[in-house]
């Protein structure tokens, strides 16, 4: 079953990025866009999504890479990875804590997002976030022991 979660390597750890339903409402609502009398529109998890993965391609590893071309706002890139560490509320520990929340998240963006990094590096984070969220990514499993091989678990009796 796929997960709507991922692990991002942000900054100063790894971080767990998930977008749950009031985050999603909330990014679709910050990156949104004025209409002609004013009132900002939501602009869709999918626009954003397509917008940013417009300039992205995978190389033989499996790698994201920058092909050019997309067409998203710094802004947007920097409220996907905002508004996913928020929810993901997870990464190193910091003042005894492995929570983030939203100054946390504000903090980390301002240090590691752009400007302070490379659009094309933000942007990539973000597509991945936005791209757990839309298509799921893949568990992968623990592999069972098999009873020719004992498990890490078992445990050997040891003589005094």
């Amino acid at each position: 079953m796929p997960d709507t979660a991922t692990d991002i390597t942000f900054g100063d750890g790894v971080y767990r990025a998930w977008l749950p339903l009031p985050q999603a409402v909330e990014l679709e609502r910050k990156c949104g866009i004025a209409d002609r009398d004013g009132r900002v529109q939501p602009k869709s998890l999918f626009t954003i999504y397509e917008q940013i993965g417009d300039g992205f391609g995978a190389d033989v590893e499996g790698n994201i890479v920058f092909l050019g071309g997309a067409s998203v706002p710094a802004r947007d890139c920097n409220e996907v990875i905002r508004l996913a560490l928020i929810g993901g509320n997870s990464g190193p520990e910091e003042n005894g804590s492995e929570e983030v929340g939203p100054q946390r998240a504000l903090r980390l963006v301002e240090l590691y997002g752009y400007p302070a990094r490379p659009l094309s590096e933000v942007a990539a984070t973000a597509w991945k976030i936005l791209h757990a969220a839309i298509v799921g990514i893949s568990l992968k499993k623990k592999a069972e022991p098999t009873e020719d091989k004992p498990s890490r678990r078992t445990s050997k009796k040891v003589s005094s």
